[in-house]
């Protein structure tokens, strides 16, 4: 495929995942906040339409994964599909007059220019053949990433939210991961039988949960940032070590400048909270309260907590 298409398809996945983060978000406010990895959730959500809306633009994004992944290194793909968070982010303030912080900005941008360098550093090959050994890691990793979510979810920190949305970045990566390392054989029915690509089903799956219990939690771009700095991290580093992606005319300066910025923008958004909503933040209108029903009038020197 031309290096041109290939990366069309990686912008092609950023905005359908972008949008698919706000209708999604738009839903999970509407449902019951849990505190485990209740697949019930994912059940009532398939009545609302958004939901559905989101789930298929991720349908989309997960093929144009596929096809970015199997064309590009991940050091080139990852950076175009991690555009999503730019787009979550001006989606929430357009629509919905969310604000974040100014330290939460800057985090966004941090991420987006250390994964630019990431980009930057790589260039445009195919994957060469994995070991079986690391083979049989992606294709079982879907379950710790759903043990380790079981136990975070039950938290209810704002480190918490962060760490379900990096978890699920983790999951989404993996789809990526198994992407590239996917043969597709002849003939293509064959496909079907590939423990590859069931487990790309399962990290999508686990990832969508996660996901969306993260959405429950904090805004979209928020819970988007943390997702997508895992996403992209987590499948440069394995593209690096096992499938043969190396930095272009080996700028390992650049590659590591542009992890560390990825990193340092997930952390201040990791202790950084966002701004209440002006309309939720607001006092509701009710009747003037009667003279004298005002809290007691006490002694200076005391108080109502002592």
């Amino acid at each position: 495929m031309p290096f041109g298409l290939a990366l069309l398809a990686a912008f092609g996945c950023s905005v359908s995942t972008g949008v698919a983060a706000v209708l999604q978000k738009v839903s999970a406010d509407q449902e019951e906040r849990v505190s485990s990895l209740h697949i019930g959730l994912l059940w009532r959500l398939l009545n609302d339409w958004p939901y559905l809306l989101g789930l298929a633009l991720d349908g989309a994004s997960f093929l144009l994964t596929v096809v970015a992944a199997q064309n590009l290194p991940l050091f080139v793909a990852e950076p175009v599909i991690a555009i999503n968070v730019v787009i979550t982010a001006l989606l929430e303030r357009l629509l919905f007059r969310r604000r974040l912080r100014g330290v939460a900005w800057v985090a966004i941008v941090g991420i987006l220019l250390g994964l630019s360098l990431l980009a930057l550093s790589g260039g445009p090959e195919r994957a060469r053949t994995a070991a079986a050994a690391m083979r049989w890691a992606v294709i079982l990793l879907p379950l710790g990433v759903a043990a380790a979510g079981a136990v975070v979810a039950g938290r209810n920190r704002h480190s918490a939210t962060v760490a379900l949305g990096v978890l699920a970045g983790v999951a989404f990566g993996g789809t990526a991961i198994a992407g590239r390392m996917l043969v597709v054989p002849h003939p293509f029915w064959q496909l079907l039988l590939s423990p590859l690509l069931w487990s790309m089903l399962a990290y999508g799956l686990v990832g969508l949960l996660l996901f969306t219990i993260a959405l429950q939690r904090s805004h979209a771009s928020v819970v988007g940032a943390s997702t997508t700095a895992a996403q992209s991290i987590v499948p440069i580093v394995v593209g690096i070590a096992f499938l043969g992606d190396s930095p272009r005319n080996g700028a390992w300066a650049v590659a590591v400048a542009g992890m560390v910025l990825t990193l340092a923008g997930t952390l201040a958004i990791a202790v950084t909270k966002v701004v209440p909503d002006l309309a939720e933040s607001a006092p509701a209108p009710g009747p003037p309260a009667p003279p004298g029903s005002g809290p007691p009038r006490l002694p200076a020197g005391e108080s109502l907590t002592g």
